[in-house]
Formats: structure tokens, C-alpha cells, sequence
């Protein structure tokens, strides 16, 4: 499945961390810096092993399984918040 942001998102990067407002514009979520990638990765490579790769290239010394299960509990919770969109 390959994910995409959601339009309307708007999103600023301060200080390594993602400041994302959804299109309701009725709440601020910041992200962590790995969310913060995830997040800008999400603009070239949508499906997980991609993302799993790309983090996994930044953080060799962490498990590449334990990467893809995080990337997909975090995409899934971008999607619950309205976020991105999976296809």
C-alpha cells in the first residue's frame, strides 16, 4: 500500500520537528524528529519498505523490522488523524 499526504495539510519544519495543522485547522501536531522524516519522506517514497529503507539508511544500528513496524504504527496513525491517505 502506498500512502500519501493528505492535501491541504499545512506543515512547517522548526528546529528538526514538523509542526503539521490538518485541514480542519483545529489542532497543531508537532513530530518528533523520525516522525519529521517519515513525514518528509512521504513526498518522494510513500509504501513502507521504502520509508523502512530510507530510515534505515539514517539509523543502520536499528533493526530494520523494528523500523518497519514502527513506520507502520506511525502511518496508521497518520491516517486515523486525517493526515495522509493510503492507496
Amino acid at each position: 500500500m502506498r500512502y500519501r499526504r493528505v492535501e491541504g495539510v499545512l506543515h512547517q519544519v522548526v528546529d528538526g520537528r514538523a509542526m503539521l495543522i490538518p485541514p480542519a485547522g483545529d489542532e497543531v501536531i508537532v513530530l518528533n524528529p523520525t516522525g519529521s522524516a517519515v513525514w518528509d519522506a512521504l513526498s518522494e517514497a510513500g509504501d513502507v519498505e521504502s520509508l523502512t529503507l530510507t530510515l534505515h539508511g539514517a539509523h543502520p544500528s536499528v533493526a530494520a523490522d523494528a523500523i518497519r513496524s514502527d513506520v507502520t504504527t506511525f502511518l496508521a496513525e497518520l491516517e486515523g488523524a486525517g493526515l495522509v491517505v493510503g492507496e
